[in-house]
């Protein structure tokens, strides 16, 4: 028995993707699979591109996202070269040479810029690692950016730090099983830079002076922090910073102090100038940084190798018993006189003698890897030979003491900044315009 195939109507025939109601459209390409055919999509006419930058289809597209049970963010590690070993951001070593040599064209730069700061997948870049005065907040995923006005003073060295006060997206679970995406598209960044003054710097002082450009005013501001303990500004390792629950932190070439700031605390409208020996908030308004003592570090050389089970971990190898050992930044402990001590948990972690050479001449601790969850302690270890300019890359695993050489004759560098690849791109802002090495000093 054969049935009659039925003929469309010539209305429907007629009919094209074009002709779709516009919620049916936004549920079909909600679906495709990731930002990439997105960005694809919205080539093919004014009205996709439209329809796809509208904030109620970003939301409905990180929905579905959720809804399929993917990881929400993942993370990878580049260098200030913009070089990556983990391949997440993409297949090439190096991910980040397509907005490099965007911005080389488009400035007429001499050489690549470098990284100085992440936050999420944004990205801060720089047109020399010296004398810093070009700086691009830029989103390699678009290759969008935007050119910052140069901070009134370029000195030789300077701390750079990067935060913003939002992600572009948060993704909580709900009662009903589902995800609520809440879109931050009015999300703040702040850039602090830490004055190296060549005059000033080896002086032991309880203040020191700071650059912070605002995104919303499109400004740098200058502004004077106190310390509750005396320090050369010079101890203070320049070469990168990390960010953890709001805060800024740089450490100290020793490893026996950290210096805290809250970017988004110190307020641009008002001054943030304190004196040291001032407890009166009718002085004006005032900024103490966090100043944090490591103890039991006497013998060790530590540096931040990144968060692991939710604290900051600052690490070092023992190349008499082949281990690593981490303090965890834990708790606050007061000790008086406004400085704080943490409560520090020491761990130590044998590893595998196998990935030693017999000529070793390095062994450093590049990072934990920014996705671990708090079950798995992934870990990544730089190890050299004779050769110390080249080097092998480990991934171990500190529970289980296995490792795994995932990268050979990698250049060597220690300083990693984490890098999300999201499921949408954060949108990068201009600054309001403003006049060029506009300044607001902090008052009297």
């Amino acid at each position: 028995m054969y049935t009659a195939a039925i003929k469309p109507s010539s209305k429907l025939m007629n009919t094209n993707i074009g002709d779709l109601p516009e919620a049916v459209l936004v549920e079909i390409l909600g679906r495709l699979p990731c930002y990439k055919y997105i960005a694809q999509c919205k080539r093919v006419s004014k009205h996709w591109c439209t329809v796809m930058s509208d904030p109620s289809f970003i939301g409905r597209f990180l929905c579905l996202q959720s809804d399929g049970k993917q990881t929400f963010m993942t993370r990878t590690l580049i260098n200030f070269r913009g070089e990556e070993f983990l391949t997440r951001m993409s297949s090439s070593f190096k991910p980040l040479t397509p907005l490099f040599k965007t911005l080389m064209n488009f400035h007429h730069l001499k050489e690549e810029p470098v990284v100085v700061g992440t936050y999420n997948d944004l990205v801060l870049c720089c047109a020399s690692r010296y004398h810093q005065r070009d700086y691009y907040i830029c989103n390699p995923y678009t290759l969008k950016w935007v050119p910052l006005p140069p901070p009134p003073q370029v000195f030789k060295f300077t701390g750079v730090g990067f935060l913003c006060d939002l992600p572009y997206y948060n993704c909580k679970k709900n009662d009903l099983g589902g995800h609520d995406i809440q879109l931050n598209a009015d999300y703040r960044c702040r850039i602090v830079r830490l004055v190296y003054h060549p005059d000033e710097m080896r002086i032991p002082s309880c203040e020191f002076k700071v650059q912070i450009f605002y995104s919303e005013t499109g400004v740098w501001r200058e502004s004077i922090v106190s310390s509750p303990s005396m320090f050369h500004l010079d101890q203070v390792n320049s070469g990168i910073s990390f960010a953890h629950n709001g805060m800024l932190y740089w450490m100290s070439y020793s490893g026996k102090f950290l210096i805290g700031l809250d970017p988004f605390m110190m307020d641009n409208r008002n001054s943030n100038s304190i004196s040291s020996t001032s407890n009166s908030a009718d002085d004006g308004d005032h900024y103490e940084c966090r100043f944090i003592e490591v103890d039991g570090s006497d013998d060790i050389i530590l540096r931040c190798v990144g968060v692991y089970k939710g604290c900051l971990q600052m690490g070092d190898y023992d190349y008499d018993s082949h281990a690593v050992f981490f303090l965890e930044l834990n708790e606050e402990v007061h000790s008086g006189a406004g400085k704080s001590c943490l409560e520090l948990r020491k761990r130590v972690y044998s590893l595998d003698w196998e990935m030693v050479p017999d000529d070793i001449y390095d062994l450093n601790i590049l990072s934990f890897d920014p996705n671990n969850d708090g079950t798995e302690g992934i870990l990544y270890l730089y190890v050299s030979g004779c050769d110390d300019t080249h080097g092998d890359i480990f991934m171990c695993n500190i529970c289980t003491g296995k490792s795994l050489k995932i990268f050979e004759n990698h250049p060597r560098v220690y300083e990693y900044f984490p890098v999300a690849v999201p499921w949408w791109p954060t949108p990068v802002s201009r600054p309001p315009e403003r006049e060029a090495n506009a300044l607001i000093p902090s008052s009297p």
